[in-house]
């Protein structure tokens, strides 16, 4: 039978439709795809009453109201200091490593992923990003590879949430694309689950910065009733198939 909190989540999502479907533009009716955040904004009203003990407090800019709303519900399962234990040996001041090609960025940043996937970790290499480095979406824009780094931490339940990439190109001069997996659960209130899905992030990069990476940003599909079935009946859930059998859908990789 599906928990009260369950239950409240799928009646939140129901009200707030509109937020976790994707939003259609233009004559040619093009989809917007939402981010992560505006995914679980709905869901996270139904938690207001719960209180969670900690938030992130981080600098980011929120685009709406409802993403305000649901970034205070951001509860980590670390301690404060187990945060910073778990990212101290990030080195935030390191040199930048300029100089390199597109392809040869490419190819650390497939690298470096695949040791870890920093997209949930935050365990980055701020040495392959610009010091404006920037990310946003249709809802949180911040400043900063550690701001990022640390915002996507908390965010994510770690030894949970997990990252697998898929495949990592070069699709223009400047840009590198990334496509990889994303599952398992995040921060809000209780904690709720993402289905698996994939995510395509592209990275930025420029020439007058030395090459280093001075954008990002992530797009992706959520069907909003596959979510809420998903969090309603764990029992039904199917097995997650292995990251190697998961077509890469960029014409070449690194």
């Amino acid at each position: 039978r599906p928990s009260q909190v369950m239950l409240n989540l799928f009646a939140a999502a129901l009200a707030f439709e509109s937020p976790l479907s994707l939003i259609r533009v233009g004559a040619a009716q093009s989809p917007v795809e939402p981010s992560r955040r505006e995914v679980c904004s709905a869901l996270g009203f139904a938690a207001l009453g719960l209180r969670p003990s900690r938030v992130w407090a981080g600098e980011a800019e929120y685009k709406d109201l409802s993403t305000k709303v649901s970034s205070k519900l951001l509860t980590s399962a670390e301690t404060a200091a187990e945060s910073k234990d778990a990212l101290a040996t990030v080195d935030w001041g390191a040199p930048k490593l300029t100089g390199l090609s597109t392809e040869e960025m490419a190819r650390r940043v497939d690298a470096g992923l695949r040791r870890e996937c920093w997209f949930i970790t935050g365990r980055s290499l701020p040495e392959l990003f610009s010091n404006s480095f920037t990310f946003s979406d249709p809802q949180v824009s911040l400043n900063g590879i550690e701001e990022y780094s640390r915002g996507v931490r908390s965010f994510y339940k770690q030894g949970s949430a997990v990252g697998e990439v898929v495949c990592t190109s070069v699709t223009a001069p400047d840009t590198i694309t990334v496509v990889w997996r994303n599952y398992g659960t995040v921060n809000i209130g209780p904690g709720f689950d993402l289905a698996p899905y994939l995510c395509t992030t592209t990275l930025k990069t420029s020439a007058s910065d030395g090459g280093l990476i001075v954008k990002q940003e992530d797009a992706f599909e959520v069907n909003n009733a596959d979510l809420i079935k998903y969090n309603l009946f764990k029992s039904s859930r199917p097995p997650v198939p292995p990251i190697e059998s998961v077509a890469c859908p960029l014409p070449t990789k690194v």
